[in-house]
């Protein structure tokens, strides 16, 4: 890095220090600090925003879930991957269920009252939606299923009996999408999209504001391979380019997509459009998942992570 380059970076930091102390601290409003400055108001808020990106701004919220927090890991977990946010459930807790109700605890806090989220498949959201009936009500709310069901095998692979459990929780407005999560080629997709019912479920899918995923991995024990949604597909197959998978679009150990063919095949929200969602909460944890969480971390595919600390110990 050479000299001036340097110096803009410092420059650029006091600038965004005084515009958060301005507004933090002083308590003034953003024209307020654009007229100080001499700049535009959306200027401001770009400023702000950066002032958080960036670690200058870190929030507390005191909540009760923050004794079960490992605040030190989150932090840690945080600088690595610059998340929206990163809960660490601690691992001394005395009822067995404790990780399920914290996570709902946490999910209270942020889930909207209005509007969309969409809502994975697996084992683990199955489990959170066991418990949260602990949230408030939400009747405005819309629970929309990003990927299709595996008809006899949801005992497996829950994913339209999440949306229901998570609905009815809540008291939510359940959409589900009525076509197998994986097609045999992507000319079968094509059929199934011309289905009215499915088209309406996409346009759903597209005004998510949250998405709520649980991490896949790879290894043969992997809930795809289990219950045989890909005839022939092996944990070689899978192993050899990938590390783990969200709503079944696997990706490396970069965060890259990287099974297209595969990809093509999955009736639901495409990587494009699950990207596109702006919260994209990730439930995982288990020694065998460290893998797929980094790479899921490395490339952005999930920005606000709830894990333990077993887990937070092996990303960091």
């Amino acid at each position: 890095m050479n000299k001036t380059t340097k110096n803009e970076q410092l420059s650029k930091r006091g600038l965004l220090e005084r515009v958060a102390r301005m507004y933090y601290v002083l308590g003034m409003n953003q024209q307020a600090i654009a007229d100080q400055l001499e700049v535009g108001r959306s200027s401001v808020a770009r400023f702000l925003n950066e002032a958080r990106e960036e670690g200058i701004v870190q929030f507390h919220i005191q909540s009760r879930v923050d004794k079960s927090r490992n605040s030190q890991i989150e932090q840690q977990l945080h600088e690595i991957y610059r998340m929206r946010d990163v809960v660490v459930l601690k691992n001394n807790q005395s009822s067995i269920n404790s990780f399920e109700t914290l996570v709902v605890q946490y999910l209270n806090s942020i889930l909207p009252f209005q509007g969309s989220i969409g809502l994975g498949w697996g084992k683990t959201l199955y489990s959170v939606g066991q418990y949260m009936h602990l949230a408030e009500s939400r009747p405005n709310l819309k629970v929309v299923q990003l990927s299709g069901s595996s008809g006899g095998k949801e005992n497996v692979v829950p994913a339209s009996r999440n949306i229901q459990t998570w609905a009815q929780a809540i008291d939510a407005q359940a959409f589900f999408l009525p076509a197998p999560a994986i097609v045999e080629k992507p000319e079968s997709k094509d059929m199934f999209l011309q289905n009215e019912s499915i088209r309406n479920v996409y346009e759903e899918i597209k005004k998510v504001d949250m998405a709520i995923v649980g991490i896949g991995h790879t290894k043969e024990s992997s809930t795809i391979l289990q219950a045989g949604l890909v005839h022939g597909l092996t944990s070689e197959d899978l192993e050899s380019h990938n590390v783990g998978d969200v709503i079944f679009h696997f990706y490396n150990e970069k965060g890259e997509f990287s099974f297209q063919e595969l990809s093509d095949r999955v009736i639901g929200a495409s990587p494009t459009d699950f990207m596109r969602i702006p919260i994209r909460i990730g439930i995982a944890y288990g020694d065998s998942k460290q893998l797929a969480i980094r790479g899921a971390l490395e490339g952005g595919i999930v920005n606000l992570l709830i894990t333990d600390e077993n887990t937070a110990n092996l990303l960091v």
